[in-house]
C-alpha cells in the first residue's frame, strides 16, 4: 500500500524519507473537518470569556485615559494594573477561540502510517517534522468505535502514566476519520499478534 494521493507535496515528501526501507501496510490522514468539529465545544464557553474579557479591557483603557472622570497621577497607576491584568484573559480567550481551527490545519498536515515495524504519526510544522511512534509490542488495547458507514476511530492504549497529581492516567492516541476502520483494526491486531 502506498500513501494517499491527495496528499501535500511536502507531506508526501517528509513521509517518503521518515518511512524509507519499512514496507507501509497502511497509511491515513486526519479529518481536519472532524478535527474542528470535536474541538468547537470550547466556543460556547470562548466567545462570553473573550467578550468579557474584551469587555473589561474597555473599561480599563477608559479609566486609565481617563474618560469618565478626572485623570488623576494614583488613577493612572490603578487603571494601568487593570489593563495590565486583562490582557492574559484576551489572549487565552482569543486562543480558546482559535484552538478548533489550529487542530484542523495540524490535521490537514499529519498522515497515519501504519508500517511492518510501528504505527506513527508524522506532523509537519513550521519547525520541521514531528514523529510520534508505537511499537505493535508496546500496545495493550486496541479500542474502536465504527458508524453505520463503516468509518470510525481507534484509539490505542500502551500505558500508563501518572498526572501532577500523582493519579493514574492512560497513555493512549487515538486515530479519528478511519474510512474502514475495522479493517484497520485487524491490521493492527495482526502486528500486535506477530510482535507478541
Amino acid at each position: 500500500m502506498t500513501l494517499p494521493p491527495d496528499l501535500p507535496d511536502d507531506l508526501r515528501r517528509a513521509a517518503i524519507s521518515e518511512f524509507a526501507g519499512e514496507p507501509i501496510r497502511w497509511a491515513g490522514q486526519p479529518s481536519a473537518r472532524t478535527a474542528f468539529w470535536r474541538s468547537a465545544g470550547i466556543w460556547l464557553f470562548a466567545v462570553p470569556w473573550t467578550v468579557f474579557a474584551l469587555f473589561w479591557e474597555s473599561l480599563a483603557l477608559g479609566g486609565f485615559f481617563g474618560f469618565g472622570g478626572t485623570k488623576g497621577q494614583s488613577w493612572s497607576w490603578f487603571g494601568a494594573f487593570f489593563v495590565l491584568f486583562g490582557l492574559p484573559f484576551v489572549a487565552v480567550g482569543l486562543g480558546m477561540m482559535a484552538a478548533p481551527l489550529w487542530l484542523a490545519r495540524r490535521a490537514q498536515r499529519s498522515v497515519w502510517v501504519i508500517t511492518t515495524r510501528r504505527i506513527a504519526c508524522l506532523t509537519l510544522g513550521r519547525r520541521g517534522v514531528t514523529v510520534r511512534s508505537i511499537s505493535p509490542r508496546d500496545l495493550f488495547a486496541v479500542e474502536r468505535t465504527e458508524k453505520t458507514d463503516g468509518s470510525g476511530t481507534l484509539k490505542l492504549i500502551f500505558g500508563e502514566g501518572r498526572d501532577s497529581d500523582g493519579d493514574k492516567v492512560e497513555r493512549s492516541e487515538t486515530l479519528q476519520g478511519i474510512p474502514d476502520v475495522r479493517w484497520v483494526e485487524g491490521l493492527i491486531r495482526r502486528l500486535m499478534d506477530e510482535k507478541a
